[in-house]
Order: C-alpha cells, then sequence, then structure tokens
C-alpha cells in the first residue's frame, strides 16, 4: 500500500507492506487523516525516525477482523482515538494516555493514519453514525484536545476567555468554548485566514497579535479573563495571557513550546493565578468529541482549507510551514 513516511529533509509517499489485523484489533481503511500541527514540527525537527507512518488525526471504515474482535462489523464507519494506552498504570489512571509507555500510540510510534490502511486496537475504535459524513471522524482527536483544555479551566457560564493563537486547536478550543456556554470569546493570531475561521467559529473579537497587544487591549476595554488558553507557543504569550487574567484566574498551556517562556511568577503570585498544563486528553474527552460531533450541531466547514490525496501530501506539509490563508488540510488516501 501507499503510505507517507518521514524522511530525510521532509515527507516522501513509498511502498509499504499492508497491515494485518491481531488478535483483538482490526484493520481499518482510512478515509480521512488531519495534517496537526505537530506532524508539521515533527517534520520540520526531524523528532520522529525517518520511516514513520505519521498522522493521528483520522477516520475510515472497518476492511478487516482479527480473531476475538466483537461488536464490529466489515465497512463499520469509525473514529480512532490514536492514544491507545494500556488503561491501567498510573499515567492511564490519570487520564493520560499519550504518555503511557505500554501500547505505542498511533502516529507517533506505531504506524498512523496517513496510509491507506492502519491496524488499531479495537479499544481504540468509536462507532460514527451510518449517516454521518466519515470525513467528520476524523475531527475527533483536534476537538478531544480541546475538550481537555476547556475542562481543566472549569469556566463558568457567561466568563470570558481569551485563545491566544488560532491555529487548528486554538480554533477547537473556541468551539469547546461555544459549546460550555461561556461569554466573550477573544481570539488572538497571526495568520488571516485563521483569524476568520476563528470569528466563522465562534469567537466575538479577534485580533491580529503583530498589530495589537491583548494585554493592552485588555486593559483598554475593561476586560479581565477569567481563563485564558495559550495554543501558539509563542515565548512572549505566557506574560502576555497572564497579563490579561482577572485575579484567580486560569492560563491553560495547549501549546508545546520549543523554547522555555518567561514566567511572570510575581504576578501568578500576586493575583493567585493558575498555570495548568493541558496534555492531550483522555478517553472520556475523545467520547465527548465524538458525541458532539455526531449530533451534527457542530460546523467544521472554517476548519478546512484543502482536501488532498497522499501524493500531494507532501506540498501540504511544506504549505503549512507557513500557512498564510491555509487552515487546515486533510488527507485523504481513496483520492
Amino acid at each position: 500500500m501507499k503510505a507517507l513516511v518521514l524522511a530525510p529533509g521532509g515527507v516522501e509517499v513509498v511502498d509499504v507492506a499492508d497491515p494485518h489485523a491481531e488478535a483483538g484489533s482490526v484493520v481499518v481503511e482510512v478515509h480521512t487523516c488531519g495534517i496537526c500541527g505537530s506532524d508539521v514540527h515533527r517534520v520540520v525537527n526531524g523528532s520522529s525516525p525517518h520511516g514513520q507512518i505519521l498522522g493521528h488525526e483520522f477516520s475510515g471504515t472497518i476492511a478487516e477482523l482479527g480473531s476475538g474482535v466483537s461488536g464490529w462489523r466489515l465497512g463499520q464507519a469509525v473514529a480512532v482515538n490514536p492514544l491507545g494506552g494500556c488503561g491501567s498504570c498510573r499515567v492511564c489512571r490519570q487520564g493520560l494516555p499519550l504518555l503511557c509507555a505500554r501500547r505505542p500510540n498511533l502516529g507517533l510510534i506505531a504506524p498512523g493514519g496517513f496510509a491507506r490502511f492502519v491496524a488499531v486496537s479495537q479499544e481504540q475504535l468509536f462507532a460514527l453514525p451510518a449517516d454521518l459524513d466519515v470525513e467528520l471522524g476524523a475531527h475527533a482527536e483536534p476537538l478531544a484536545v480541546a475538550l481537555h483544555a476547556v475542562g481543566l479551566a472549569r469556566p463558568a457560564p457567561e466568563d470570558d476567555a481569551l485563545v491566544f493563537g488560532v491555529g487548528p486547536i486554538g480554533l477547537n478550543v473556541i468551539m469547546a468554548l461555544r459549546q460550555a456556554g461561556v461569554g466573550r470569546i477573544v481570539a488572538v493570531g497571526r495568520s488571516e485566514g485563521r483569524r476568520a475561521a476563528a470569528a466563522a467559529l465562534g469567537a466575538d473579537v479577534v485580533l491580529d497579535s503583530r498589530e495589537t497587544n491583548v494585554a493592552e487591549y485588555a486593559e483598554a476595554e475593561g476586560l479581565a479573563f477569567a481563563q485564558a488558553f495559550e495554543c501558539s507557543a509563542a515565548p512572549e504569550a505566557v506574560g502576555l495571557c497572564a497579563s490579561a487574567l482577572a485575579v484567580g484566574g486560569t492560563l491553560v498551556e495547549v501549546a508545546l513550546p520549543e523554547a522555555p517562556a518567561a514566567v511572570p511568577t510575581r504576578l501568578f503570585v500576586s493575583r493567585s493565578l493558575r498555570l495548568v498544563g493541558s496534555c492531550a486528553f483522555g478517553v472520556p474527552e475523545y467520547r465527548r468529541a465524538v458525541e458532539l460531533l455526531s449530533s451534527g450541531n457542530l460546523d467544521f466547514r472554517p476548519l478546512v482549507s484543502e482536501r488532498v490525496p497522499l501524493s500531494e501530501a507532501p506540498g501540504a506539509f511544506r504549505r503549512l510551514q507557513r500557512p498564510e490563508g491555509l487552515v487546515g488540510v486533510l488527507v485523504q488516501p481513496w483520492r
């Protein structure tokens, strides 16, 4: 089969062996796999081994059943939770399956969704309604990341919120905040296309971070946010977000910065602020994400700029390094 693998200088499409369903697992024929910002960073930084099949935001249909699999059928549409997790170790009990060392995560260590087929444990499958577009299942993973982050902040109804960084995860945080019933959402970003998507997804105010200092904006507008979500990985973002928080507010660090950020500890102490790291998601958040996208009440269209076949995925990876007007790209191996 064809698969997109990490290679010297980027990614390339190569022929690899078809996977087969072992006991307790299935083979999923991939319908859609989203290109995550973390995928792009791995390519740029070379942080995964050459030959690794990336891709952890995917959905598809079951193409093969392994022995001992029950409750699933051939052709069934599924979303796939890429985080294996054994479910019993200390980190899994804390709801952090990404950090489990016992079962490899798809697209991170085990082969992922940028391929025609992928082997998946039946425990990682989530059924999609028969009348739902299978593509929507690929949105479950980033939405689960956002739901986890918002859950850590524990927003009260009508709380105002700041989202700093409007890449795909920041945009999903805006969707999750709207589902939580918060008040005003102020979003901050650089990309014109992604700022437009933020407004379409429910942000009340969208600022260009190159033109507006969010802390100064908040002071001028009399705003003090109960929570802020740092989704940009910019080194100055923690200080800017903290300066805009209300007394007792929470700053959730969702992005994974390459460089250390300066933390204004005096401000955190004097205003009793909280700084919380948000690491991926647990099974409950993924299940909730599937429920939300299955409801048909969320509009994911602003998140998608392009749908490309595997053969065009390397070019999409290059464009996403400088997205400009590009919001998100879905890879569809069947094309």
